[in-house]
């Protein structure tokens, strides 16, 4: 089959690469003049299937309020004259409730396991090749750490159902969280974490490098990457979708995958499509490496409301989620609040606080916290993969497995019935 494949992220990707190493015909199209450089570019870094909830819950509703007319707040409602944010709003509020909550935490990690799957099984290839894709991976587990003992007893709470799913994770006492990572030291001092919560087989990495690492190999693979190439509209004949048209030219396609993270609501609206999809805006904040005192474990404090990663000569740190619409303005308050937090916990990182490098991207988020992968609409040949959230780098490579067997007819290694977009016509 002839297949397009619109956007190039993590999730755009990986697709095409999937369904290349299926024997497919797959043409790749971005807007940007490469790969990964939207909001796969510089995430927290995390491949974390220990943070699969969904953001919706209980505590959500009050926490905003608390947060109210807060410029760094970690996170903050801008209301707009948008129709599309209203509706997304009140789907969102819907979900704020433990039970819902629940829901979409065991789906999430079945994709995020075989995301890793997925991800040993592309290195494992590229290696064969002489070929190794390097992104700064470090496999030193994720730790989750918290000031009060009421969060860490609550959080523990889901450990046994994620263990008996297959995923094992231990919680800690303050001493231990600092035998693991010796830079929370300060932390530890200043008696700001109660415990934690460790996960051994996490890991974290470069999206950015990744991304664009493996958009390399699928050229190599058959996969025609066009770049500058901004989708304007969908050739049609009856119920399917014959070619897609940018600016510039018409590509033919037996199937449509669209991949493009916020831009995958605006181009489904173009066959019709209506997404519970809505933009996150979350920071950054890049220091290089300088000290010996630098966390080598991946780093969730709950606190704070940041994850922290060691990615080779550079520490990144990302934090906040402000519901605004498509502005990708950076504001220097917000984005200085995830560096001051940064600084906070890892004191020692002040000598190199005026080389931090900003940092600002728009997170797809679905109002349930799970991604909509499948097949959608009434066009037979269109698919959908997107919705991701925060979760983009950590449920990538096993969105676009999933997909690629249900595109190709072949033994599904996931139910995807979770994700399809159906579920949103009656919740």
């Amino acid at each position: 089959m002839k297949i397009v494949v619109v956007g190039a992220g993590i999730i755009g990707v990986t697709s095409a690469y999937e369904l290349a190493a299926r024997g497919h015909e797959v043409t790749l199209l971005d807007k940007r003049e490469g790969a990964g450089l939207e909001t796969s570019y510089a995430n927290g870094g995390q491949i974390g299937a220990c943070e699969v909830a969904p953001w919706a819950g209980p505590e959500v509703p009050g926490l905003v309020l608390r947060w109210l007319g807060r410029a760094d707040a970690p996170f903050r409602l801008k209301l707009k004259a948008d129709p599309e944010q209203w509706i997304w709003l009140l789907r969102f509020l819907m979900r704020c409730r433990a039970s819902a909550r629940a829901q979409r935490v065991l789906p999430n990690l079945a994709l995020a396991l075989l995301t890793q799957a997925r991800m040993d099984a592309i290195a494992a290839h590229a290696q064969s090749e002489g070929a190794p894709i390097t992104f700064n991976e470090n496999r030193n587990g994720i730790l989750q750490i918290f000031r009060h003992a009421s969060d860490l007893k609550a959080a523990a709470a889901d450990i046994e159902t994620m263990r008996s799913a297959g995923l094992e994770q231990n919680i800690c006492s303050a001493r231990e969280c600092v035998d693991l990572e010796p830079a929370l030291v300060s932390a530890i001092q200043k008696g700001e974490i109660a415990g934690g919560i460790y996960c051994a087989s996490d890991r974290s990495g470069d999206a950015h490098l990744f991304t664009a690492r493996l958009a390399e190999k699928a050229q190599r693979m058959g996969v025609a990457f066009v770049t500058g190439a901004e989708v304007t509209g969908f050739e049609t004949l009856g119920d399917r979708i014959s070619g897609v048209r940018t600016k510039a030219w018409l590509f033919g396609a037996d199937a449509v995958v669209l991949a493009a993270g916020v831009a995958t609501t605006g181009l489904a609206r173009l066959a019709g499509l209506r997404l519970p999809v809505y933009p996150l805006k979350g920071y950054s904040v890049t220091l290089p490496v300088k000290s010996d005192v630098v966390p080598s474990i991946s780093i969730t404090d709950e606190a704070r409301k940041i994850v922290v990663s060691r990615l080779g000569d550079k520490l990144r740190t990302a934090g906040t989620a402000e519901v605004c619409g498509y502005d990708t303005n950076i504001e220097m308050l917000r984005a200085r609040s995830v560096l001051a937090a940064t600084l906070d916990i890892f004191p020692q990182m002040n000598e190199v606080a005026e080389e931090a490098v900003f940092w600002t991207g728009l997170r797809p988020m679905s109002s349930d916290g799970s991604p909509i992968i499948g097949q959608a609409g009434r066009f037979t040949n269109l698919y959908l993969n997107t919705g991701h959230g925060s979760l983009g780098w950590t449920l990538g490579a096993g969105s676009a497995a999933a997909l690629g067997d249900l595109i190709c007819g072949t033994a599904p290694q996931l139910d995807l019935t979770p994700f399809n977009l159906k579920r949103f016509y009656w919740t």
